[in-house]
């Protein structure tokens, strides 16, 4: 008799789980398809499973609409308007430009945001405090049709906001990426000039498109 009693119980506990999580991601999915502008810090590791090596990098990061964003770091910046996407290189004085691609493998910067917990599936870890702020976190995977660079994946979701602070994932070949975001504004204006790259003078032009 205990033992039905305690499997009723984890099974409540296991539904209301599954509840609850699929409630956050639903939270996730509106407070990010309603957003027309967010423009962040971020902190980038990348620790190689291969070397052991690290990897640092921090940059600014601008999104309007869910398609037109904006990466700087010191070394690179990229641009795209939702059609052409320029990649401009400091390090080789060069400057990438290219479609883009709507299958495209690699992650990019806006997907990490607005595509990821949608295609995945999610369970609810734990509830922990970060930065000082109360935040869910949440365990991404794969759903079958999905095939992409990364997988699996963890997210931590701001409890009041439901904006997304930190993205930790492993790809393919069991290398780790955290990303760390802060100083989010979701208030600003963002230009569209922001969304088209100058190109400086003198800078290699390597034209993808052709």
């Amino acid at each position: 008799m205990k033992t039905k009693i305690m499997l009723i119980v984890c099974l409540f506990f296991a539904i209301s789980s599954a509840q609850s999580v699929e409630d956050i991601v639903e939270e996730i999915q509106e407070r990010y398809e309603g957003l027309e502008n967010l423009s962040a810090e971020f902190k980038q590791v990348e620790i190689f499973q291969l070397t052991g090596s690290k990897n640092e990098t921090t940059g600014k990061i601008y999104v309007k609409n869910g398609t037109q964003y904006r990466l700087e770091t010191e070394d690179r910046i990229i641009v795209t308007d939702g059609v052409t996407v320029w990649t401009y290189s400091m390090f080789n004085n060069q400057v990438l430009i290219d479609r883009v691609k709507k299958n495209d493998a690699s992650v990019l910067p806006r997907d990490l945001l607005f595509k990821y917990p949608r295609d995945y599936y999610a369970s609810l870890l734990s509830t922990e405090d970060y930065e000082d702020e109360e935040h869910y976190v949440l365990k991404l995977d794969p759903k079958e049709e999905i095939h992409g660079y990364i997988k699996s994946m963890k997210i931590w979701v701001n409890s009041d906001s439901y904006l997304i602070s930190k993205i930790e994932y492993t790809d393919f070949n069991e290398n780790t990426s955290i990303f760390a975001i802060r100083k989010i504004d979701i208030k600003k204006d963002l230009q569209e000039s922001l969304f088209k790259f100058e190109i400086p003078e003198g800078v290699e032009t390597v034209d993808l498109r052709m």
